[in-house]
């Protein structure tokens, strides 16, 4: 048997070029898998965190601008938000920014600037204006400096504020927060309007919140609802609108069932704000993003407190013709007073009249 002949050297070489692709395949299967988990580590790592876009079981997306406007509701009596941006800037971090106006106008008053990161929130700019009158009702009157509160908690400041209210042109508008010497009932507070005025609207009704009710320095908070039960601000996409309404019954009026239509006003305007207390504290994760806002063991205690006791009424925000403010201020209910808007109704001719007011006769 012949020996036979090895080439060695032919050998090595095709050792060698085996381990290089094998080492090429092997790097390309890392490369693979770095990209990969490049790619969805962020996605992965997001789900720990809040994401103020995404879904809940009623909207198809944006549950921050939905909870926020609920929120605001709760917490804010003149305004309303018109305009919102959210933009992701890293992994569970988002950038807010929240644009506010009068209700009934397209004025911008100010902005809210807030960035969530991974389930904190900081604030680049805190706008949340507050109403003196209804702060002073709920707070120490020791925390307020008297000569920055524009009221009419006297027969001397009522009779000044009535004689700047005078001279306006009757198709002045204005928006002013009341303040009443006793708690009303939501019935008696209806009488109590169709008594005193025509021509009013109640933007909000600020409710007497219970001694339990504070927010994270203690401090208590103001509020209320829009008893129209309507949704005002931005619009919001409602992908199970039949199970909203039955889980939280009249949180947005529009969604009402005949069953509901068919209600007493006390019962609407009671269930509508129950409501708002129930859906804030069922979503939670969106107030512990921020401890400045009331957390749901405050929420429950107003809750509790309307459950027991019914809504107590001690103040009201009101858009109104001027000359109709006249007889408000007059009116022995009125505690205090506090002008936040005024607006000149545009008219089409010298003898226009606002729709649905009836003018006192020129002296």
């Amino acid at each position: 048997m012949k020996p036979q002949n090895f080439d060695f050297e032919k050998i090595q070489k095709n050792i060698k070029k085996k381990n290089q692709q094998k080492n090429l395949l092997l790097v390309t299967i890392a490369a693979f898998l770095t990209l990969g988990l490049f790619w969805s580590a962020p996605k992965i790592l997001n789900q720990f965190f809040y994401n103020p876009t995404s879904k809940n079981a009623y909207l198809a997306n944006n549950q921050y601008l939905f909870n926020r406007q609920i929120y605001n509701e709760l917490t804010l009596p003149s305004y309303e938000m018109s305009d919102l941006t959210i933009d992701k800037t890293g992994i569970g971090t988002y950038q807010i920014k929240e644009t506010y106006s009068p209700k009934y106008s397209n004025k911008v008053v100010g902005f809210r600037g807030l960035e969530i990161k991974r389930n904190k929130c900081h604030y680049d700019n805190n706008f949340y204006p507050i109403s003196p009158i209804f702060n002073q009702e709920v707070a120490s009157a020791s925390q307020f400096h008297p000569d920055k509160i524009a009221s009419a908690d006297s027969n001397l400041s009522k009779s000044n504020l009535l004689e700047n209210i005078k001279p306006l042109p009757k198709s002045t508008y204005v928006t002013v927060d009341l303040a009443f010497k006793e708690d009303k009932s939501i019935s008696d507070y209806s009488d109590w309007l169709n008594i005193t005025t025509t021509g009013a609207e109640t933007l909000w009704q600020a409710v007497r919140p219970p001694q339990k009710a504070v927010d994270k320095n203690e401090a208590p908070m103001v509020v209320g609802y829009a008893p129209s039960v309507s949704f005002s601000g931005i619009s919001v996409a409602i992908t199970n609108e039949k199970k909203l309404n039955q889980d939280f019954p009249l949180l947005i009026g529009s969604l009402v069932d005949d069953k509901q239509n068919n209600w007493s006003e006390e019962k609407r305007q009671t269930t509508h704000f129950k409501s708002i207390l129930n859906y804030l504290i069922e979503n939670e994760i969106f107030l512990a993003q921020d401890t400045h806002l009331l957390q749901k063991p405050t929420l429950k205690n107003i809750l509790q407190e309307v459950e027991k006791n019914g809504i107590k009424i001690y103040g009201a925000t009101l858009r109104l013709p001027a000359f109709e403010l006249e007889k408000i201020l007059q009116n022995e209910a009125i505690k205090s007073a506090y002008i936040t808007e005024v607006d000149v109704f545009p008219l089409t001719s010298q003898s226009a009249q606002l729709p649905g007011v009836h003018y006192p006769a020129e002296k």
